[in-house]
């Protein structure tokens, strides 16, 4: 590929991505101003949980649109391929592992710099106080953001930087840093930027965003059910404000035996 096409590329898919954001706002906020009128009852937070799966879902059309004007695969450039089930187990064996251990770091953060009030915020807008909002909360932070979100930044931008550097490990770091930076959140930026990376790799080696979306599915949902069932994580899993030791022991076999399953898997299949 020439230096032209290659800077040409990067520049299209930056420009996906950022129009992507952009439009995912300006429709985000026009769903607000319109419940707010239709539903003057229900306060802010919920009206923009409501809007919060069309927005989502909104982040994704950008890229689906340029692979179809183009006339280009869409599982192609997306990387959407099956897995085995080896594959599979292994994958869920490493986000177990993985999201023990980004919780704890999430909780040494807090512990050294304290929780900003926005946070608590966010906090309060996953509580799940009604079947309804369960529904919406499950359904956009489970399973249609890690699907768009994995898309758009593990199988499009990075899959593009990749063929265009030639470099896997820069195209991984460049990804995960543009993925932390557009959640605008710098308590979480360096948690985000090392799921990003993992996200990044785990996409790579296997060739699909299946993996990516697991890991992220579950992460999101165990940050939910974190966030919603305090007094089970009191009993079992807490210690003095942190994960308590035998679950990060647990985590890091996990990852571990993890890891040597799916290259194992992935060595047989090549």
């Amino acid at each position: 590929m020439s230096d032209f096409n290659q800077k040409h590329n990067i520049r299209i898919a930056f420009g996906i991505i950022i129009l992507s954001l952009l439009l995912a706002i300006l429709v985000g906020a026009g769903l607000v101003t319109l419940f707010t009128e239709l539903l003057p009852n229900l306060n802010s937070s919920r009206i923009s949980l409501l809007s919060m799966p069309i927005s989502t879902i909104i982040i994704g059309l950008p890229v689906i649109i340029y692979l179809r004007y183009k006339k280009l695969s869409i599982s192609e450039h997306l990387r959407i391929n099956k897995i085995s089930l080896n594959t599979f187990i292994s994958i869920l064996l490493i986000s177990i592992g993985f999201i023990i251990i980004i919780d704890e770091l999430d909780r040494i953060v807090y512990t050294l710099f304290g929780a900003p009030e926005y946070l608590q915020d966010i906090v309060e807008q996953l509580k799940i106080a009604s079947i309804y909002i369960g529904f919406i909360i499950i359904i956009t932070t489970v399973i249609i953001a890690p699907i768009v979100e994995e898309m758009l930044f593990r199988g499009y931008l990075q899959k593009v930087l990749e063929d265009s550097w030639g470099d896997i490990t820069k195209a991984i770091l460049v990804t995960s840093l543009f993925f932390a930076l557009i959640h605008l959140n710098p308590y979480w930026i360096v948690q985000i930027y090392i799921l990003g990376m993992l996200l990044g790799y785990l996409s790579w080696r296997t060739n699909s965003i299946l993996p990516g979306i697991i890991l992220h599915g579950l992460n999101n949902g165990f940050a939910v059910a974190l966030n919603n069932a305090e007094t089970v994580f009191n009993q079992y899993y807490n210690w003095h404000e942190h994960v308590n030791p035998i679950w990060i022991i647990i985590a890091i076999i996990l990852i571990i035996f993890g890891f040597k399953m799916l290259n194992k898997d992935l060595e047989n299949q090549s």
